[in-house]
């Protein structure tokens, strides 16, 4: 009885974490939408990140997205060490 108690506890307690989780990624995206588009450039973001991440599905992971977003974007702009200023050829 114990045994099937604790992994009743266990099931909620991985539930709450889930919803609480999705909750402050809900949080965090309403926070940046309301955010200018300066201030998300300002933290490597566009409009459209946030936008994208308001439609993950509920168990999507919104700040891994956006974290994903930007991450990609700045490995975009990187130039190659040895080529400052970049060329125009």
């Amino acid at each position: 009885m114990a045994v099937a108690t604790a992994r009743l506890g266990a099931i909620f307690a991985a539930a709450a974490s889930g919803i609480s989780r999705s909750a402050i990624n809900r949080r965090v995206v309403r926070q940046l939408s309301v955010m200018s588009d300066r201030e998300l450039r300002d933290i490597g973001l566009s409009r459209q990140d946030v936008l994208d991440s308001e439609i993950l599905p509920l168990e999507g992971d919104a700040s891994s997205f956006l974290i994903g977003r930007r991450n990609e974007r700045r490995a975009g702009r990187r130039v190659p060490r040895g080529e400052w200023p970049p060329r125009c050829d």
